[in-house]
């Protein structure tokens, strides 16, 4: 994918349509889409995988279903570092809304659904989507807007 398919808009509608998308399409791959299906993975696991990944394939995902994202949360705007290895995680499942606020509350160590709406609004952080898919490594950010995620 390229930059111009990831407009300024709400990343979980781009998730449901690539969703759509697939549906129609079984041989298709993609790292978005609605699931909240997935693991938190080790940078060392991630590593691994990656490596990998690149020996096989020259870093494109075709028909793989053990496909990982990484994701980096870098600090806010506002300042605010993350707390928890330096805002780096790996992911199984799928790119979407939920998955950007979950690494949110993993690197920032948030513990309550207030904790986190609170710091969500008051400091509107991102999160950076590393994956590997048809066309080879991709990279998407994504930032809170204080109502949703949207690309940027």
């Amino acid at each position: 994918m390229k930059k111009s398919d990831f407009p300024l808009k709400r990343l979980d509608d781009f998730a449901a349509r690539i969703d759509s998308e697939l549906k129609d399409n079984p041989f298709k791959r993609s790292p978005f889409g609605l699931s909240r299906e997935g693991e938190c993975i080790s940078p060392w696991e991630m590593s691994i995988r990656r490596i990998g990944l690149l020996k096989a394939t020259g870093g494109a995902n075709f028909f793989r279903k053990d496909e990982f994202t990484m994701i980096t949360v870098p600090p806010t705007d506002s300042g605010i570092p993350p707390l928890s290895s330096e805002g780096l995680f790996g992911w199984t499942g799928k790119i979407n809304e939920f998955v950007a606020e979950m690494a949110v509350w993993w690197a920032f160590e948030i513990i309550s659904d207030s904790e986190a709406k609170e710091f969500l609004q008051a400091h509107r952080p991102s999160v950076i989507f590393s994956y590997s898919d048809m066309n080879g490594p991709g990279e998407v950010t994504v930032k809170y807007n204080g109502e949703f995620w949207v690309f940027e």
